[in-house]
């Protein structure tokens, strides 16, 4: 059996031998179909990656924020059991639960307050100061952000270890509105993060439960997960359980979905190269059936099956598009070079040397996976295009096409 598939392609190896100039041409045409492909996308998948590269390199990917989702006037509110099922995710580390509230300083300085425990949210955030510690449990104690702590000294003189008064606004039971004031002192400043921690206050959660008087319900969770590519996973099981998700990781998927867009208009426009390759394959196969009609139907004639025939012309698509995948790919390949030695200066010229980071050494990225898949849809097209003339083979009659070439 092995034997006469052999046999099929050396005879198809002949007839194509036969009609090199033909033959070379459309393989050029596949092969300039297939470079097209893979240098769109080597070129989409390197400015993808960077962008990600870039992303990761300044935000922290492992911290994920989860809050309430209300769906059809349905509030799905966050409780310690709630807490208790994010912390079994697999691949969660930690996690610290929280609700905020704003405050404000008697010359009505905003401030922004986050209750947590200091146990919890050290775990999860990685805190770091620049000047004393954390709170204390049940004391009304603070920790600020990098850019709250200098506002704080610059517009009202209050330092670390100065005690403050800080407005907090009440309502009465007419909702008449009224400020209760409350002693606080900055136990610690935290190093500037680049996020929103940076103009926030920390507080301890029964603290702040204490001073509104009342028990606080949770808004937020943050959670830290332990590997940047397992944030998707644990993003999923978050959702699936009712709540909303939020992080640094909405950059990448925001990033990847305008990729995905660009790389389907790119992608329409190359495989438009492929299809003319694919219709010069059916042109030069149709044009073989029709000048080799006596053979086929010698062939035919003498106990050939219309199986056997549209072996040999599909195994003739067969060669022409390995070659035409293997050409393309040795051109995708030249093609992401240039893109690379000379695209990238290029497009940092254009754009300034403040953008060179974001390319590093390499604009397009082509991998091997992206080298078998061209091959691949070479052949399929190669293949494709071959069904028509290698049906057309198998309607010939044998004693007219004998006949007609006698």
């Amino acid at each position: 059996m092995i034997g006469r598939e052999v046999e099929f392609l050396r005879l198809s190896a002949r007839q194509l031998h036969s009609k090199r100039l033909r033959v070379a041409l459309t393989v050029i045409g596949i092969a300039i179909g297939v470079a097209a492909i893979i240098g769109v996308v080597a070129l989409g998948e390197g400015i993808r990656y960077q962008a990600i590269e870039t992303v990761r390199a300044q935000s922290d990917l492992t911290l994920i924020e989860v809050h309430p989702q209300t769906d059809r006037e349905v509030t799905q509110l966050i409780t310690r059991a709630r807490v208790d099922q994010l912390r079994s995710i697999p691949h969660v580390t930690a996690t610290a639960s929280a609700f905020s509230d704003s405050y404000a300083t008697k010359k009505q300085t905003f401030l922004q307050i986050l209750a947590v425990r200091a146990d919890e949210i050290d775990e999860v955030l990685r805190l770091r100061y620049t000047g004393g510690g954390a709170f204390s449990p049940w004391a009304n104690e603070v920790v600020v952000g990098a850019d709250l702590a200098a506002m704080l000294q610059r517009n009202e003189g209050i330092r670390m270890g100065d005690p403050f008064i800080a407005m907090v606004r009440e309502y009465d039971e007419q909702g008449m509105p009224g400020d209760k004031e409350v002693t606080l002192v900055i136990a610690g400043v935290l190093g500037s993060r680049d996020d929103k921690f940076d103009r926030m206050m920390l507080i301890d959660m029964e603290s702040a439960a204490a001073i509104r008087g009342s028990e606080q319900g949770y808004d937020t969770v943050f959670v830290r997960v332990d590997d940047p590519d397992r944030v998707f996973p644990v993003v999923d099981r978050i959702t699936s359980q009712g709540l909303e998700a939020s992080g640094a990781f909405e950059q990448i998927r925001a990033v990847n979905q305008f990729m995905d867009a660009v790389m389907i208009v790119f992608m329409i426009f190359a495989a438009f190269a492929l299809v003319v390759g694919g219709m010069m394959i059916t042109t030069t196969m149709t044009t073989s059936v029709y000048e080799r009609t006596r053979e086929i139907g010698i062939t035919m004639a003498i106990g050939a099956s219309e199986n056997d025939v549209i072996r040999l012309v599909l195994y003739e698509c067969l060669l022409i598009g390995v070659i035409g995948g293997v050409l393309g790919g040795v051109f995708g390949v030249l093609f992401t070079s240039v893109m690379n030695v000379a695209g990238r200066p290029f497009i940092i010229a254009r754009l300034g040397p403040e953008f060179s980071s974001i390319f590093g050494s390499e604009i397009a990225r082509l991998s091997p996976g992206l080298l078998l898949a061209g091959l691949g849809i070479a052949v399929i097209f190669s293949l494709v295009a071959g069904i028509y003339p290698a049906r057309k083979a198998t309607r010939m009659n044998p004693v007219e096409a004998i006949r007609g070439f006698a």
